[in-house]
């Protein structure tokens, strides 16, 4: 489906690049970074490399002020230089009383860009302390400064301002990314990827059970009956089939007169496979507060349809498993 208003949006194009995956967005769209974990969860530091050292001090000074009740001295176990130049690493307990776990934060140098890796040991999980720096140590050697318009050839993931090559697919990867449009504000996308989720109950079984419920109740039935599906059933992207539903939605009584829309999209994918990871994606109008539904959308139930499928056409695998 094509229309005029969107057609001209995707006139000019960039690429965004996040986890393992590359989507093409409008030029003009904002881009909002969205969850970053590989391991454990990663900060970019908006000062960058200079930022460093006056962090990871003023978090050993915060640390250092608090006595521990179990052990002698306080919660900071110790801090260390990391495994590359201009990085820091602290090891501390998260709480007075903490004696079996370790929080260990790893402020990571990757000039002129800086990140913060916050991972921890859990003995019931095998994570020991040197687990987790052995873990620190890889991410650290391998990570290095992005452009944001930079699209990496070789395998890893993007993160908003850097990237970490990798292949081996041994740790929990969850990224996403969001998106705003300045021709659309009450428009909003997003999409994320989780390599390990478990997806449980399919999209569709879970659809059928949330409008079984919905009908057994006479308010929700109301309300369920109201809502326009504009499109429902299976969506092949370039991984295989995943499954949407897009929906229209009249606004409340209390908002006045109006609709909204709600796109979902979950592709299963194959757990642990670096290769093939689940992802999800939503796109809503009559966004305002960050709450969907709030004012009446200024997408027609066409131009909404059309500004999903452009974008969901062009999420992909940034290197596709051979």
């Amino acid at each position: 489906m094509t229309t005029p208003r969107i057609d001209k949006l995707f006139e000019k194009t960039k690429a965004v690049c996040f986890g393992r995956f590359v989507m093409d967005v409008p030029a003009s769209a904002t881009v909002v970074p969205g969850p970053q974990a590989f391991g454990g969860d990663i900060q970019t530091l908006e000062k960058g490399s200079q930022s460093i050292k006056l962090l990871a001090s003023a978090k050993a000074t915060q640390l250092e002020k608090i006595p521990h009740e179990e052990e002698s001295g306080s919660l900071l176990r110790n801090s260390i230089d990391g495994p590359t130049p201009g990085s820091r690493v602290l090891q501390f307990r998260a709480t007075s009383t903490a004696t079996r776990v370790m929080d260990v934060w790893a402020y990571l140098n990757a000039p002129p860009q800086a990140f913060l890796y916050k991972t921890g040991t859990a003995p019931s999980e095998g994570r020991t302390l040197d687990t987790e720096m052995r873990e620190i140590t890889y991410v650290a050697t391998h990570l290095r400064s992005r452009d944001p318009a930079e699209v990496p050839a070789d395998p890893g993931v993007c993160l908003d301002v850097g990237f970490i090559a990798d292949d081996s697919g041994k740790f929990q990867e969850i990224f996403g990314v969001g998106l705003r449009f300045a021709e659309w504000p009450d428009v909003s996308f997003s999409v994320s990827s989780n390599k390990d989720a478990d997806q449980g109950e399919s999209f569709e079984a879970r659809r059928a059970e949330a409008k079984r419920a919905a009908l057994l109740v006479a308010p929700l039935a109301t309300l369920f009956n109201q809502v326009k599906t504009l499109r429902e059933g299976k969506l092949k992207v370039q991984q295989g089939r995943g499954s949407e539903a897009l929906f229209r939605h009249p606004l409340s009584k209390d908002d006045g007169p109006g609709v909204w829309h709600e796109f979902l999209f979950e592709y299963a994918g194959k757990q642990y496979d670096h290769h093939n990871p689940s992802w999800d994606a939503s796109l809503f109008t009559g966004v305002a507060n960050n709450n969907a539904g709030s004012i009446p959308a200024t997408l027609t139930d066409d131009e909404a349809v059309a500004l999903w499928d452009r974008l969901m056409a062009s999420v992909r695998l940034r290197v596709p498993a051979k």
